[in-house]
């Protein structure tokens, strides 16, 4: 959804509007670049899954057959519970994330409203109607940056558990 602003007077109450249309435009830029980055790691945790769950039954079925432990069930018990974890927290960043994109569209929609409402006037006489919007824009700019940090925490969870995993399969593989 594209942002079509009034026409631009020069009035010096433009500056004010201009701060809105500035962070209007940052926090579209980040909110894409979230997206982006939750959406392609939205299919890691269930690729892991149907590529780590056969490996790990067979090895599990021949340590039972051989009654001997090469790797250790001990590891593997920790790398799955470490999963399971990594699991939960993806499950709430993308619990947040989907608020986060709700609470965007509420916002989009009142942005889209205004400009039908104000396509014909100068910014002198509308930019009150954007500047009201600062407050929700700062709180879902807030929020953005919560749940970033949150996929960046799951994705440095992510990031640890690949080379055990790694290692396990390698030595399963041996």
């Amino acid at each position: 959804m594209l942002l079509q602003y009034p026409k631009l007077s020069s009035s010096a109450h433009v500056a004010r509007y201009e701060d809105y249309r500035k962070a209007h435009n940052e926090f579209m830029k980040l909110y894409r670049g979230l997206y982006n980055e939750v959406s392609g790691f939205s299919l890691i945790p269930e690729k892991f899954i149907h590529e780590a769950e056969p490996v790990i039954d067979r090895y599990l079925d021949k340590v039972a057959g051989e009654n001997h432990r090469s790797i250790g069930l001990q590891v593997i018990s920790d790398f799955i519970n470490n999963f399971y974890v990594f699991m939960d927290d993806a499950t709430e960043m993308f619990t947040e994330h989907q608020a986060l994109a709700g609470q965007t569209m509420k916002y989009m929609e009142r942005v889209a409203f205004l400009n039908r409402k104000n396509q014909k006037r100068y910014i002198r006489d509308c930019e009150d109607d954007y500047l009201q919007l600062m407050p929700e824009l700062t709180r879902l700019k807030d929020s953005l940056t919560q749940v970033k940090d949150k996929v960046d925490q799951t994705t440095e969870t992510l990031d640890s558990l690949k080379p055990v995993w790694e290692r396990i399969r390698h030595k399963i593989a041996a």
